[in-house]
């Protein structure tokens, strides 16, 4: 059984406040991230390495998150390596040693800004039957230079049926529906594709309504508490 030594490391503690700020501060590098797709409309500039920096922001709020939420769980971890905090891929690291010691494998939370990022950044998850390999139908042909029966499995022409054939053995008319079907997909992945760059456009746009609506009451706000302070 796995056991930890309280002499050997300090109990670290992450409150549901600290969570919930980190989730805050994604939602809004979010909301920073679909604004400047829309000001290609107002201002004639290049913001490409204004994005990148953000995305990388983006994504170190986001591994955060997922660290802080091990430890407000109470996931057993490794001792620290020197006498500072640890980084969030440090706490990964000492839990994954935790857990190869024995240690109860922690999964980290889920947070509200996942399912804003899903929807307005995740393309929907294409057929899946035709990402499945395991079940497909073997194809029917035969390896003309052993005599064998082809291991292959048959192609998928969507909507759930399958072939009779792999590619190389299948009859004209099976390679004809199986062009169709992936000419179709391709269509799809674009029409799919542009609207979700018209979804994240149409959101911009509304939050940048929101800032500007209600930027005089927060600079107020921001003045009000910088001379209470």
């Amino acid at each position: 059984m796995f056991e930890f030594d309280p002499e050997d490391a300090s109990v670290e503690t992450v409150s549901a406040l600290a969570l919930d700020a980190m989730d805050e501060l994604r939602r809004k590098l979010i909301e920073c991230l679909l604004v400047l797709q829309t000001l290609s409309d107002e201002a004639d500039l290049n913001f490409v390495d204004l994005i990148s920096d953000l995305q990388a922001v983006h994504r170190g709020t986001q591994e955060a998150y997922r660290a802080a939420s091990l430890v407000h769980q109470g996931a057993q971890l490794d001792g620290r390596w020197g006498n500072s905090l640890s980084k969030p891929k440090a706490v990964f690291a000492r839990h994954n040693s935790a857990v190869r010691r024995g240690a109860k494998k922690v999964i980290p939370m889920s947070a509200p800004s996942d399912l804003v990022e899903q929807s307005l950044y995740h393309l929907p998850k294409p057929d899946r039957v035709q990402a499945t390999v395991g079940d497909r139908p073997q194809c029917a042909g035969t390896v003309r230079s052993t005599g064998e029966s082809c291991a292959s499995s048959a192609m998928y022409l969507g909507s759930g049926a399958f072939a009779a054939h792999c590619y190389s053995h299948a009859t004209p008319a099976e390679r004809e529906r199986y062009r169709v079907y992936h000419k179709e997909i391709d269509a799809r992945r674009a029409r799919t594709y542009d609207d979700l760059r018209e979804r994240q456009w149409a959101v911009g746009r509304e939050i940048l309504a929101h800032w500007i609506s209600s930027r005089e009451h927060g600079i107020e706000w921001l003045e009000k508490a910088i001379a209470e302070v």
